[in-house]
């Protein structure tokens, strides 16, 4: 129960600015809709669960698919092809630590992960916004476990978002400093913001870069702006007014933003809706998922699908026209189901990485055709 007060009162800042009746109704309309959800309208296949990590105990690779899930989210189904080499246990078991191994405090575990990215070698990293914040950066390749210590008296406040670069350095978007903190190899290498008296945000969330030009674009909720920057922190431009607004290029309390394939999108929190820019920030389409709830959070895949965690414990999947495609999770702690899930990032590969925040996990899925277990349907 602690954790969840931890995690509302993180999330609260952010969703508070959003109205109530709206909300209402977007839920409303979500339940409507919710019997109706259909199978992607491509060959992706079924959605299958890879496993779960929450601490240096589970830096072992898993040893393949796991389990596959029915149209809605339903528990993995155990593939009779595999169950001689993985089952939903055996993906979630840890490494034994030899003898003299250090025994891992609580600020080697995840309590509240939030936002999760990658770098080019596949270390995952994940922002944790616990009272002593931190970001973990897990090696499943060299089975290494590091991480950058946040809380009172440190550079780290209050992790609202990550990035990567072309150089692999870490962006952290740091809403309790109003600034961006750069980071390479796990040390500290400059701020971005508070620059001879100027404040260019004053709550950074959800923060993107492009790796071709090391431009960085920053969402800023109570700003209503979204701030393009080079790769120095120059501010190029604004995107957006303090007033907000509800036209092209217009923005209500952003919460993320996402760069995916020479575009910039925005997740308009407060007009339910994401934006499309092309990089330069020129307003290209809207889309209006539906229905779509409260979220801080969301990712674009390699087929253009968006992926947006909600309140009532779901990932739901759409098409770029705004057209529901697909569902999975529900309230619960087992595989697949979630308890407030926030950041979620998607890989080169289309793996998917849900920041189980009330769990205190991250869970991995895959989209495949090379299983032919009968699945079961809606």
């Amino acid at each position: 129960m602690v954790r969840i007060v931890q995690l509302i009162l993180f999330v609260a800042p952010f969703l508070s600015i959003l109205p109530a009746n709206s909300a209402t109704a977007q839920t409303q309309s979500a339940t409507a809709t919710i019997d109706s959800v259909a199978s992607p309208g491509n060959d992706s296949g079924s959605l299958y669960y890879l496993g779960t990590f929450s601490s240096a105990k589970d830096l072992v690779p898993h040893s393949g698919i796991c389990g596959a899930f029915g149209l809605v989210g339903r528990p993995p189904v155990q593939l009779p092809e595999v169950s001689r080499k993985a089952s939903l246990s055996h993906c979630d078991t840890v490494v034994n630590f030899v003898a003299g191994s250090p025994v891992l405090g609580p600020e080697d575990v995840l309590s509240l992960p939030y936002k999760i990215t990658q770098d080019s070698k596949d270390r995952i990293i994940v922002a944790d916004t616990a009272i002593y914040p931190s970001i973990h950066i897990f090696d499943f390749v060299s089975r290494k476990h590091s991480r950058i210590t946040g809380g009172p008296g440190t550079r780290l406040q209050s992790p609202s978002g990550l990035a990567i670069d072309g150089h692999d350095q870490l962006y952290v978007a740091d809403a309790k400093l109003g600034a961006i903190l750069v980071y390479a190899n796990g040390k500290f290498r400059r701020y971005i913001g508070k620059r001879k008296g100027e404040q260019p945000f004053e709550r950074p969330a959800g923060i993107a870069v492009d790796p071709a030009s090391g431009h960085i674009y920053v969402a800023d909720p109570p700003r209503n702006v979204v701030v393009m920057l080079d790769a120095n922190g120059k501010i190029l431009a604004k995107f957006g007014t303090s007033a907000g607004g509800r036209g092209p290029g217009e923005f209500a309390a952003p919460t993320d933003v996402v760069v995916r394939n020479q575009e910039l999108f925005v997740l308009d929190s407060r007009n339910y809706r994401i934006q499309v820019l092309d990089l330069a920030g020129n307003f290209r389409a809207s889309i209006h998922p539906e229905p779509m709830e409260l979220s801080t959070g969301f990712s674009i895949d390699n087929e253009g699908r968006i992926y947006l965690g909600g309140p009532d414990d779901t990932v739901r999947v759409f098409q770029r026209d705004g057209r529901l495609l697909f569902q999975f999770g529900e309230t619960g702690a087992s595989h697949g189901e979630f308890k407030g899930p926030t950041g979620i990032w998607i890989d080169r590969l289309d793996r998917i990485y849900v920041a189980d925040t009330g769990n205190q996990r991250v869970q991995t899925f895959e989209w495949g055709i090379k299983h032919g277990t009968k699945l079961p349907r809606p």
